[in-house]
């Protein structure tokens, strides 16, 4: 159950932060994580634990902790528990850090899922909540435009990513026969040799890049920088973002190891990575800076996936948790200069290492390592980086190169323009230090980053774990800080160089940059999304809702007829079987007759009551049909239901006018005629089809047999609806009261002295004149025409 409690633990604490006083708030709220983090690192593998679910579905609570699993818990968890301890100090008012603590516990519930599941199904349930929790916090400033439309845009591309998703998990499950992931896992064989295999892999793919901002599906990170600025480093540097380059390397197995897979991931990914590390210099917001290199190091983890070697995939690993450590303390650095001036402009601030010195620390530290300077863990996980690309392509290498310079040139700007120079004197506020707990949690970070490099073989079983889980194969790696002057040594220097030479030259190739067109896809997202959308959705909504029952009805039977034509066009069933014809004698044929022409007479009626008894006529007809084939109590029930019908039709269209006012154009008269036609047809063909393909054998002995002993009743209808069926009996009663309710509503909106059909009227002469005429004008609804007029 430990890992079951991984997940419910922090769930209950984000309901409990709203209960507890707040000034206890920041002393126990931050050891949630903590003890989190504990528990994993004292863990180990453990196999799956199973909780039935949905047994029916193959959907269990099915969680796992295997050596990707808990690399990537421990990052959720240890840098959780940082981001939380800086937010008790970036909030000022005790309310907005509760509810920050409360969306930040909730999504850090919702990662644990997705990494520790251990059923595909249960994974793309958990991916959903980690869309819906980021949303709440990138949208946390609900106040701000800015924030509701950055929050927006990230849940619309993350949601739709995991749409595509869904549907490839259910292609894989549709072949495999299972959601669990060891079972798929090791059907990887049978998945790729089906024919579903390439729409499973596109589909995912989708998911995988959407959810890791990968070019063209990048544009929502930047704009998610909306969010408070704890939000951005646990969402964008440590666990949201990370969790495509999660699910491409838990699915690897299966999927992986293919010209498709391997081909698409590496090519997207390292794009991705080298158009963001150059984008990265266009920008001016320094959590901008952080945003767009944080794509491109997503790129770099992407195709490295992609690449699918031991050396690659211990390179991932390795970066996943470098990055997580400079940039969340970076992330953290941009707010507190946020705060200490009032600006992220990195072009109007400068030299606030003279007055925020402990800030300057863990800035310099987690820069570095983003540059990939020794000693620091950032320069370890570039050299595992070369060592993974250079057994192929040169081209692969020169990118990646190319990549790493503008990097460096990102990380120093962000050091040496914030913190060296000369302080302005027009900023917002006076700079000033930050709060210790503010400048503490980078400097851990930064500490941390500091450190690893010269504990290296601590991490060589929980790395070489993580590869084992991906390549499903042993793979004992050692870490190294430095293995002498070889080729990624040198590569790495020559790296560095470049970059701080670019970064001596930044002043004009920034401004050549920022004159260039972009290759940015958000113009695309506007135009779909910002204008085409909404136009498309009013003129739909101009045509279609435009208040006229005619064409409500008119196309809820027309897309019925559509639907059912297609699907009895594509399956292959006999419509017209053998008819038992047991029973059917001239009694039948006239009643059947008088149907046809009672149906008649309710489309002819000149007059409401006349068509009222007409219908009144058609369903007291059926009645006797069923009582002459043997159901009495059907057709008891039938007459009850007419009996009540017909009082509430006469009730209701007494405050309507007697007559029909205005007849429809011979047109539409044809088109009604031809749609109700169609409607007949395909009911009766539907009724036919079932009849010839029964699937399963007939419900109806069951219910004759156990109506009485069970039911204890002998009328077989009232046994159903009451007793067997009495749920769904339940729930239509609630249904039709709510609805009686809102008629009653509705009705009492009638003043006492409103004359009779005066609203309805009005309504149905716009319900009955051409489509190309216009609605009825505002003046003429507040004036009603005199009775008997037309328009």
């Amino acid at each position: 159950m430990l890992l079951l409690l991984l997940v419910i633990i922090p769930t209950a604490a984000a309901f409990l932060v709203v209960l507890l006083p707040r000034n206890t708030l920041s002393r126990w709220v931050i050891a949630v994580p903590a003890v989190l983090f504990l528990l994993v690192l004292n863990s180990g593998e453990i196999p799956p634990q199973v909780v039935s679910w949905v047994p029916s579905l193959g959907v269990d609570l099915s969680l796992m902790m295997d050596g990707l699993g808990s690399w990537f818990a421990l990052i959720i968890t240890g840098v959780g528990t940082l981001v939380l301890l800086y937010a008790a100090g970036y909030f000022e008012d005790p309310a907005k850090y509760v509810r920050f603590a409360s969306y930040t516990l909730l999504f850090m519930a919702a990662m644990l899922g997705v990494v520790l599941s251990a059923n595909l199904l249960l994974l793309f349930v958990f991916w959903e909540l980690t869309s819906v929790t980021s949303y709440l916090l990138i949208g946390f400033y609900h106040e701000r435009e800015a924030a509701r439309e950055g929050a927006r845009r990230a849940l619309i591309v993350t949601g739709g990513g995991g749409l595509a998703l869904l549907a490839g998990v259910l292609l894989i499950g549709s072949v495999v026969g299972s959601f669990d992931l060891e079972t798929i896992l090791a059907s990887g064989e049978q998945i790729k040799s089906s024919a579903l295999y390439a729409p499973a892999v596109i589909l995912i793919l989708l998911g995988a890049f959407a959810k890791s901002a990968q070019y063209p599906l990048h544009f929502w990170l930047p704009g998610a920088m909306e969010a408070p600025t704890p939000a951005s480093a646990y969402l964008h540097s440590a666990t949201m973002v990370k969790a495509g380059i999660f699910l491409m390397a838990r699915l690897y197995p299966a999927l992986g190891d293919t010209p498709l897979f391997n081909g698409i991931v590496t090519a997207v990914g390292l794009f991705t990575a080298v158009y963001a590390s150059i984008y990265a210099l266009r920008q001016r917001d320094l959590k901008a800076i952080l945003a767009y290199s944080t794509v491109s190091w997503l790129g770099t983890l992407t195709f490295l996936i992609g690449l699918g070697t031991k050396e690659s995939i211990k390179a991932a690993v390795v970066g996943v948790l470098a990055h997580a450590l400079y940039k969340g303390a970076l992330f953290l650095t941009a707010g507190s200069i946020d705060h200490a001036t009032g600006t992220r402009d990195i072009d109007r601030i400068g030299g606030l290492g003279r007055v925020m010195r402990f800030t300057l620390i863990g800035a310099v530290i987690a820069g570095i390592s983003m540059a990939g300077i020794p000693p620091l863990f950032g320069f370890v996980a570039k050299e595992t980086l070369l060592i993974g690309v250079l057994e192929f392509h040169p081209i692969i290498t020169a990118l990646v190169i190319v990549s790493a310079v503008f990097t460096t040139v990102a990380a120093l700007r962000i050091l040496w323009d914030s913190f060296a120079g000369k302080t302005p004197e027009d900023l917002p506020h006076k700079p000033h230090e930050v709060n210790p707990i503010m400048w503490g949690a980078p400097l851990i970070m930064g500490i941390v980053t500091l450190i690893l490099p010269f504990t290296l073989p601590a991490l060589d079983h929980p790395v070489s774990a993580a590869i084992e889980s991906v390549r499903r194969a042993p793979s004992e790696i050692h870490l190294h800080l430095f293995e002498g002057i070889n080729t990624p040594f040198i590569l790495s220097m020559i790296a560095i160089a470049a970059g701080i030479a670019l970064f001596a030259l930044r002043r004009p190739v920034i401004d050549l940059l920022r004159r260039v067109p972009g290759l940015n896809t958000n113009a695309v997202y506007e135009t779909l999304i910002g204008r085409m959308l909404p136009n498309g959705a009013q003129m739909l909504t101009n045509n279609v809702q435009n208040g006229k029952l005619r064409n409500y009805i008119s196309i809820i039977a027309a897309s019925f007829v559509g639907l059912m034509l297609t699907l009895l066009i594509v399956i292959d069933n006999e419509i017209l079987g053998p008819i038992d014809f047991a029973g059917a004698d001239v009694e039948t044929a006239l009643i059947c007759v008088l149907l046809i022409v009672a149906a008649l007479s309710t489309v002819i009626a000149p007059t409401r009551l006349a068509a009222i008894a007409a219908l009144g006529i058609e369903g007291a007809l059926v009645s006797l049909l069923f009582a002459l084939f043997g159901a009495p109590d059907l057709a008891f029930t039938q007459l009850m239901i007419e009996v009540v019908s017909l009082v509430l039709f006469v009730l209701a269209f007494h405050f309507l006018p007697d007559t029909f006012s205005t007849r429809a154009t011979r047109i539409r008269q044809l088109r009604d005629l031809t749609l109700a036609s169609l409607v007949g047809v395909v009911m009766a063909t539907l009724v036919l089809t079932a009849n010839s393909n029964r699937l399963f054998p007939s419900i109806s002995p069951w219910y004759v047999e156990n109506s009485v002993p069970v039911g204890q009743g002998a009328n077989i209808v009232n046994v159903i609806v009451v007793d067997f069926r009495g749920m769904d009996t339940q729930g239509e009663i609630l249904v039709l009261v709510i609805a009686a309710m809102g008629v009653v509503g509705l009705l009492r909106l009638r003043p006492g002295d409103q004359p009779r059909g005066q609203y309805l009227e009005v309504d149905t002469v716009a319900n009955q004149v051409d489509d190309n005429e216009p609605s009825l004008p505002v003046e003429q609804l507040e004036n009603p025409r005199e009775e008997g007029s037309t328009t």
